[in-house]
């Protein structure tokens, strides 16, 4: 039977696996981005970068940007309560959340700050889970550490997903097609290899046999581990599925969510027809 500290360590490491996939390959524009007029950021000063903000938020809360939101979550997961709430105390190479004040320094601080989140959260006992936080947790004092750690969870979630909804956003505003300026040869395979699986993940079918022939791989994968073969397999895409297969695609390679090969993904999404076929090839 599994236990609740392991059911709240699996959630934990699923939405940060979600979050950490989602701001892969922030650049600094991205991360400093104002949509609207009155965002609260976060602003170079003498001192580093600081955080906008006030003691009591306007109503509505102002836009708040990526670098704003992200140093947010640094700061929920390291800050010392994440410690001291449970009655422990805080490792001192744990340091204190920082303010990031470029995209690649955020990106460490979230790893960071994530890896001090779950030991904290992996070291938890089922008594400390289910006994009153007292008197450090303050006006929280008679909720137990089960509430807290959910509470810091629902934190990790829902700012994870403001995150995902300013990236696409984002997009949406500075669009670009990596398959055009592939086609154009201003990508190359060594500049971004997994192209052509990008191209599978946003089922621009036709593009894939172009990017083959200019020698981007067929067994490349996407962010999330998944090859061009798999997403035909499950779209059930059979053309383009016969085509990667034409090209060598490895077929026996299996994805990091499913932990399943190729012809697993069609019988997963019930493809009949990539079933067929995939199962004539043994």
């Amino acid at each position: 039977m599994t236990t609740l500290s392991q059911n709240l360590l699996d959630l934990s490491d699923f939405a940060w696996q979600r979050l950490r996939g989602r701001v892969q390959g922030l650049t600094d524009d991205e991360y400093f981005w104002e949509p609207f007029d009155g965002c609260w950021s976060v602003r170079k000063t003498e001192d580093g970068y600081v955080p906008d903000g006030s003691l009591i938020p306007p109503e509505p809360a102002p836009f708040t940007t990526l670098a704003w939101r992200i140093t947010h979550i640094v700061d929920i997961l390291q800050e010392d309560r994440t410690a001291t709430w449970f009655g422990d105390q805080p490792d001192p190479e744990d340091g204190q959340p920082p303010v990031p004040g470029s995209a690649s320094d955020a990106l460490a601080a979230l790893d960071h700050a994530y890896d001090v989140w779950r030991r904290r959260l992996a070291a938890l006992s089922q008594d400390v889970l289910d006994r009153p936080m007292g008197e450090p947790a303050g006006l929280y004092a008679e909720h137990d550490g089960t509430s807290f750690a959910l509470h810091i969870l629902d934190e990790l979630i829902h700012h994870g997903a403001e995150v995902g909804t300013v990236r696409d956003f984002y997009r949406g505003a500075h669009p670009e097609d990596p398959f055009a300026a592939a086609l154009a040869g201003e990508v190359t395979p060594a500049e971004r290899p997994a192209l052509l699986a990008e191209a599978a993940a946003a089922q621009r079918w036709e593009v894939i046999p172009k990017l083959a022939d200019l020698g981007f791989s067929v067994d490349e994968r996407t962010q999330d581990g998944f090859t061009a073969a798999h997403l035909a397999a499950g779209t059930g895409t059979l053309d383009t599925l016969k085509f990667l297969v034409e090209r060598g695609a490895d077929l026996s390679s299996t994805d990091p969510r499913f932990n399943a090969d190729v012809l697993g993904w069609a019988k997963w999404f019930k493809q009949s027809d990539a079933i067929a076929y995939l199962e004539s090839l043994v």
